[in-house]
């Protein structure tokens, strides 16, 4: 009988759970106050997972939705969704040009030339 011993190699993390580090990592800075924006702090996050792992941004947005999914699962308190929008400007009243009464000169109206044309009665007469 021939004795066989089998080699067991340590298993390296995935990349799913790699991303999941570098996410609750930036979270961790995020709860600190040092991202002004879920929006700044989604790049922070996308970029360092593109550069660390060395997967691309569709992989990288993939991962981040996954662990966002978990964080806000976890914990309610936890809001990553879109920033608020910001105020605009009023909108106009729909009028175009300037409004009316406004100092500007009044143009003066061409005459308008009239010409006379004979009817068939008045000209064979």
């Amino acid at each position: 009988m021939t004795d066989t011993t089998a080699v067991v190699t340590p298993k390296a993390p995935s990349k799913k759970s790699l991303a999941l580090a570098i996410f609750t990592a930036k979270l961790a800075e995020r709860s600190q106050g040092l991202f002004a924006s879920n929006k700044e702090f989604r790049a922070a996050v996308l970029s360092q997972i593109q550069t660390d792992l060395g997967v691309t941004t569709a992989s990288a947005a993939t991962m981040y939705n996954a662990a966002k999914k978990d964080a806000e699962s976890a914990d309610a308190t936890v809001a990553l969704g879109r920033d608020p929008k910001k105020a605009k400007a009023p909108k106009g009243t729909g009028k175009r040009g300037r409004p009316a009464g406004s100092k500007n000169k009044a143009k003066e109206v061409a005459p308008v030339e009239t010409t006379e044309v004979a009817t068939p009665a008045e000209a064979t007469a």
